[in-house]
């Protein structure tokens, strides 16, 4: 049995987009899911299961394109993988905000030419970092109107990505440590 963190971009936000957690935890546990747990209304959850991470990633995305309508792009880490993130974090000394950090999640590495936009251009105050399918970023301002947070939403990304703040991958780990 594997423990995971899902991580979906994209629900509830906005009016068609609307995927209770309730629903979610219903959609899991139907796929096999044990000890589902979501956190708060963005698209969390932590659960244990016997499938493969390719497997599971294709039947939930499946699940949730016939609940939804449309694709939507999901991403797995274990609490191996959270741990690694959170005791990497290249940012803990400078971060005094944890809500002002954050990682983007990617289901794929990114490659150099991905991501040279980012290396293109001096954010300061703010800076980021690639790490694997990682990409961590610090906010001194927020996020806003941040005009780093608003290059990395234009970056030609190949699958799933979606950016959660750190008191959220806090949570997740704690929650998948569990």
């Amino acid at each position: 049995m594997t423990r995971y963190a899902l991580l979906l971009r994209g629900v509830n936000v906005g009016t068609k987009n609307s995927l209770p957690m309730a629903e979610l935890r219903t959609m899991l546990t139907n796929l096999g899911c044990t000890e589902v747990q979501t956190y708060v209304q963005s698209g969390n959850a932590v659960f244990g299961t016997k499938l493969s991470e390719s497997a599971l990633a294709k039947a939930i995305e499946h699940a949730l394109e016939a609940y939804m309508g449309r694709p939507i792009a999901t991403t797995l880490r274990t609490f191996d993988q959270m741990k690694a993130i959170v005791d990497g974090n290249p940012f803990a000394r400078v971060a005094t905000k944890p809500a002002y950090l954050c990682v983007t999640f990617l289901s794929h590495a990114p490659t150099k030419v991905e991501v040279a936009p980012l290396h293109a251009q001096n954010w300061t105050p703010e800076v980021f970092k690639v790490v694997g399918k990682d990409i961590y970023t610090w906010h001194p301002n927020g996020q806003g109107r941040s005009p780093l947070a608003a290059a990395l939403g234009k970056l030609p990304l190949r699958g799933a990505v979606t950016t959660r703040n750190w008191n959220t991958v806090l949570k997740l780990l704690e929650m998948l440590d569990g």
